[in-house]
């Protein structure tokens, strides 16, 4: 079964940062390096679907440095994937790379990092991948199911029933030096027929907007783009506390042409259209010959031939017409009159046959 993807994407800055530290790759496009977001949303179709890819990354350590993190990320993996157009892309290699790069460029005893939450689109099968807290969302008839993993200590803090007034610290996230700890990414691998659609966001949004909401808004019968402008929007009316980015899939089947009704439709078409063209030809009158000089003697003929479905008529017995050709009988004048099969004249000429 072949499947269509449509999407749109948007990230803003939100209410409360004066710096936009989130970043993503969409349709092959990333956020500038220093920005304050989309001024409109990002969309986007796929038809021909063979490693399509569409990632959210939330930056760590601050304005400058986050942003700088999330922009590493985005910029290498839209770099990777223009390398690597055969296709044979290896999520640990892309990692490990984005992941060296961003932590060449850590200051001294200063942290930076960023969330990486994605969707790979191949062939045959959807593959999710994140690291952090940038959670990926799956709709399938209006259930909301969570398909990423949040990389935290809430998981600890919980079963040794600890509770903080902070949010609980990632425990996975590029830029993480190599000789501290190791990076293992969630990874798994769903068939197109588990899903409706797909939600990858940043933290921004699910800090502000309860998953039951989430569904509420996804499982609408809109476009993607009106869902993550609806999503966005709500999110910063629940107060915009943080950075907000926002991609939408939806899945569609690709309908299938089935050729041996459309052969046998053309070939009605082409059918009718020839029968329409044979009735107009057979009904349309013309005259193909006529050699009549102004006046014939008794005896005498001339060739007088005509096509449509018409009537010929004479007005007595001077004048016969066989085979094409008129032949004078008697002297005097003749009207010959063409008519159609409702009686409209077509055609009128008088003949004048003189003695021999």
């Amino acid at each position: 079964m072949e499947y269509i993807i449509k999407g749109a994407c948007k990230s803003v800055t939100g209410k409360v940062r004066t710096k936009n530290e989130d970043n993503y790759y969409f349709n092959f496009k990333t956020l500038k390096e220093e920005n304050d977001g989309d001024n409109k949303t990002q969309t986007m179709q796929f038809e021909n679907i063979d490693n399509v890819i569409c990632s959210v990354f939330d930056g760590l350590g601050g304005e400058i440095n986050g942003e700088r993190a999330s922009y590493i990320a985005a910029s290498t993996l839209k770099e990777y994937m223009e390398e690597n157009t055969n296709h044979e892309f290896i999520w640990e290699n892309y990692i490990n790379e984005a992941n060296d790069k961003i932590c060449e460029e850590m200051p001294l005893n200063l942290r930076m990092g960023t969330t990486m939450a994605a969707v790979q689109f191949l062939k045959d099968e959807i593959n999710i991948c994140n690291l952090g807290d940038s959670r990926i969302y799956s709709l399938k008839n209006k259930n909301l199911q969570q398909l990423s993993v949040d990389h935290t200590e809430a998981r600890l803090q919980k079963k040794l029933n600890i509770m903080l007034d902070h949010k609980p610290g990632l425990t996975q996230h590029l830029g993480i030096r190599r000789d501290e700890l190791k990076l293992t990414p969630h990874k798994v691998k769903y068939d197109y027929s588990q899903f409706n659609k797909i939600l990858i966001c940043s933290d921004g949004l699910t800090d502000m907007v309860e998953d039951k909401e989430i569904a509420q808004i996804i499982s609408q019968p809109l476009d993607p783009k009106e869902i993550v402008n609806q999503l966005v929007e709500r999110a910063l009316e629940q107060g915009g506390k943080d950075n907000i980015t926002v991609i939408v899939l939806e899945i569609q089947k690709k309908k299938k042409t089935n050729y041996k009704i459309l052969s046998v439709a053309i070939i009605a078409v082409i059918a009718i259209v020839v029968g329409i063209i044979i009735f107009i030809s057979s009904n349309t009158f013309k005259i193909t010959k006529n050699n009549y000089s102004g006046a014939i003697t008794v005896g005498q003929s001339y060739e007088f031939e005509y096509k449509g479905n018409v009537e010929i008529q004479f007005s007595n017995d001077n004048i016969t017409y066989k085979d094409g050709k008129i032949t004078a009988q008697k002297t005097g004048t003749t009207t010959i009159t063409i008519t159609d099969k409702n009686g409209k004249t077509l055609y009128r000429q008088t003949v004048k046959v003189f003695p021999k």
